[in-house]
């Protein structure tokens, strides 16, 4: 067993010895150790840009690094099934489409009993409040407190009897 092992130790001697064999390895180990940290590095930009705190990409690319050359593939996989999906901007540019969406999608309502009116009604049909009245010179719909038409520039005084208030 003694000289199974001394064999197998000149073999892997007379190997290593070899600088082509040497060169490999480290050639080798240069890439890999190149490739640690630049996944490293792509985890940390990757949660800059998907995580509005200032700390979580620094622990990311932290956790990749202390994983060492041999453990950090399943860092990044951990990385990849924990990260948030949609990056932070795009998050925050979603909710403020959404509520800009939300503003344009405001509906005019009558004054006295807020159901949903159109803009054009003069009266409204659920209380049967004047909403508005048409201009004599144009015939366009203007609003009922409004004291001139905005279409064709005539001034007159809202008819009074259009006026009614709730009971």
């Amino acid at each position: 067993m003694d000289e199974l092992l001394q064999q197998l130790g000149a073999a892997l001697g007379r190997v290593g010895s070899d600088p082509r064999v040497w060169l490999t390895a480290h050639v080798a180990a240069g890439y890999l150790i190149t490739v640690w940290l630049a996944c490293a590095l792509w985890a940390f930009v990757d949660m800059r840009r998907r995580s509005g705190r200032l700390v979580i990409p620094y622990a990311i690319a932290a956790i990749v690094i202390v994983a060492t050359p041999l453990l950090f593939p399943f860092a990044l996989l951990l990385h990849a099934i924990v990260r948030p999906r949609i990056p932070f901007a795009e998050r925050r540019l979603d909710a403020l489409r959404e509520r800009a969406m939300e503003a344009e999608l405001e509906l005019p309502t009558c004054a006295v009993c807020r159901r949903v009116i159109d803009a054009d009604w003069l009266v409204c049909p659920a209380c049967r409040t004047a909403l508005a009245h048409r201009c004599e010179q144009c015939g366009g719909t203007v609003p009922i407190d409004w004291a001139a038409c905005a279409w064709c520039g005539s001034s007159f005084d809202p008819p009074r009897e259009a006026i009614r208030t709730a009971r």
